[in-house]
């Protein structure tokens, strides 16, 4: 039998200079993910969405299949005349639910929507070309990697195809049945970068600043009546142009909020300058009633919005599907604050959070969606045990060359794992580069920096050196055997864990031994390691637990501030050279800071 290959495909046309954010590829054979990166990883700049060329270019090199291999490519979004009537009739709602009419949003889309050009490259050519809308490539991003073959599915971030925020969804076999879409007029993902912004920072980038520091903030009953104008929920409202399912978010800004903001405008016309002036004086605007409020009780606040209003969202679709198992994809569900109050919910039974829940797992998605429904393949659901799909490095006479070439000295040890456990008991910080880079936004221990948990002064230290400025405290790391005894209602069974993609509230015992990886608020944010998950990085806890007693270490992304992940041999050799880490090891070579 014929082997057949899916390319999914995130980026807008080969022959265009517009982009989007966390393009990337993915390769399905006869079902099986056998690659997936996004591009940022090779153009070393963060989210960038340019067209995925590089990461092409990786994904040939790496699965040794060539592009006349490959008979489908799967793009998510959908062509341009089906998001410019979904446009418009969200207009139109609006307009009836606001007495806005959203107009310059609407010129805006249109221009965008005409402007796309969905072509591969020359030697994809041949390939059948299949587009997915944005909000059911996520949806089938996580109900096929999810463990159960009957799912409530629930889809939100800031805006798919130009006009949706969201939808809901119900998985059952091999099928996805979509039973309401949540108009992109009204988001919680915007809302949530409209606060990032508010509060400083880089919207589409430091959401998970304004998470960190909501712990240090307190109620506020003027705050929190503000918000609740900001962002509504409203499920019992008369609904014109949809079905079965009767609610929606509803962010009610304010009617020039609505009229003008538009986070996905392009660069180059005299409409974004006057986009942006316009967003400037209503940012403004908005922030008068917060001038006399600090940047903790503010995110406190906004936070806690999101919190309620998601969670109302929630029970309220299971209420009507039923079906308790919930699987959830899009940028809000980064938010792993939220994620673990929705896994608390008693409508709630299972819950599993695609671990690349951002525009990286569209890619995945819609090649997904393309093998169980455009292909009608019998459904092969199953969890991922890892998510370790990128580039490989792990040859060490390559290495070694590299190395040598550059005189560069290394050491080899006949067991590595003990030396970096030995190392990290004495107090270092150690870079792990081991085999295949991981796919989606978390280091899962192939592209990680390893710390000691014990002393909570290294989160100051640590963040200096790799130059962040983070409010969060750093992941742990916990061996599977330990987890019960360290994290509140933790089981086996909760997948989120493996992926670092929900917080748990700890135990006094976590408190005690590892404070360096314990928020403000007594949660963290674990993977759970098991030895089938990664055997190296389960031998160097196992070996640090030997010698310390302490089952858990710092895991924190191997990059420096505002960087990508590294990707390559060379990307770590820059971050040991600028002394941010004490030792780095690639594969099983040993280099120490000199």
């Amino acid at each position: 039998m014929k082997d057949i290959y899916v390319l999914g495909l995130h980026g807008f046309s080969a022959h265009s200079n517009r982009t989007m954010h966390n393009s990337g590829v993915a390769l399905l054979k006869n079902g099986e993910i056998i690659f997936a990166s996004d591009e940022e990883r090779f153009t070393r700049i963060k989210n960038d969405g340019v067209f995925p060329f590089k990461a092409l270019e990786a994904m040939y090199k790496e699965t040794g299949i060539s592009p006349e291999n490959i008979s489908y490519v799967a793009m998510p979004d959908r062509k341009s005349f089906w998001q410019l009537r979904k446009i418009i009739k969200y207009t139109v709602k609006t307009y009836f639910e606001t007495g806005v009419f959203a107009s310059n949003y609407l010129i805006e889309s249109f221009k965008r929507t005409l402007q796309i050009k969905r072509i591969v490259p020359d030697n994809l050519s041949h390939c059948k070309l299949i587009f997915v809308e944005h909000h059911l490539a996520h949806a089938a991003s996580t109900y096929y990697s999810a463990p159960w073959d009957k799912a409530t599915i629930i889809s939100v971030d800031g805006s798919g195809d130009f006009s949706m925020s969201g939808i809901v969804g119900i998985g059952q076999g091999k099928n996805i049945e979509i039973k309401r879409r949540l108009n992109g007029y009204y988001s919680p993902g915007i809302y949530y970068m409209i606060i990032t912004e508010i509060l400083g920072f880089i919207s589409g980038r430091h959401e998970g600043k304004v998470t960190g520091l909501a712990a240090f903030g307190k109620p506020n009953f003027e705050l929190q009546k503000h918000f609740e104008i900001f962002l509504q929920y409203k499920k019992n409202k008369l609904d014109f142009f949809s079905k079965n399912i009767p609610f929606e978010i509803n962010d009610y800004i304010s009617k020039h909020w609505v009229n003008e903001y538009n986070p996905e405008t392009g660069t180059d016309s005299v409409a974004e300058q006057d986009y942006k002036k316009n967003k400037k004086q209503q940012l403004a605007t908005f922030r008068i009633p917060l001038t006399n409020h600090s940047k903790e009780d503010i995110a406190y606040a906004a936070q806690n919005r999101l919190e309620e209003v998601v969670v109302e969202h929630v029970n309220a679709v299971v209420s009507k599907t039923g079906i308790k198992n919930i699987c959830l994809a899009g940028g809000i569900f980064a938010n792993v604050k939220l994620n673990q109050k929705i896994k608390e919910l008693q409508n709630v039974n299972n819950l599993f959070v695609y671990p690349a829940m951002n525009d990286s797992g569209l890619s995945v998605g819609a090649a997904l969606h393309v093998h169980h429904n455009v292909l009608k393949n019998e459904f092969k659901g199953k969890l991922p045990t890892n998510m370790y799909l990128g580039s490989d490095f792990s040859d060490d006479h390559e290495t070694e060359k590299f190395l040598k070439d550059r005189n560069i000295q290394f050491d080899q040890f006949d067991n590595i794992e003990l030396k970096i456990a030995e190392d990290l008991k004495s107090n270092k910080i150690v870079a792990h580069f081991f085999g295949r880079s991981e796919y989606g936004p978390r280091a899962l221990g192939n592209r990680s920096i390893f710390a000691p948990a014990t002393n909570f002064s290294i989160n100051e230290s640590l963040n200096k050196k790799l130059n962040r400025t983070e409010f969060m405290p750093f992941a742990p790391i916990i061996l599977f055997e330990d987890a019960n005894e360290m994290l509140v209602n933790w089981n086996e069974n909760d997948h989120n864990s493996m992926f670092m993609t929900i917080t748990y509230k700890v135990t006094e015992r976590m408190k005690e031994i590892a404070p360096a990886v314990v928020h403000i608020d007594g949660t963290a944010r674990p993977q759970i390691i098991k030895s089938s998950d990664n055997e190296r990085v389960y031998k160097i806890l196992k070996e640090y637990k030997k010698i310390t007693g302490i089952p858990i270490l710092i895991n924190t992304s191997f990059n420096l501030h505002e960087e990508p992940i590294v990707n390559t041999p060379n990307e770590a050799l820059r971050v040991l050279t600028q002394k941010a880490v004490d030792i780095l090891v690639i594969n099983n070579l040993y280099i120490k800071k000199s």
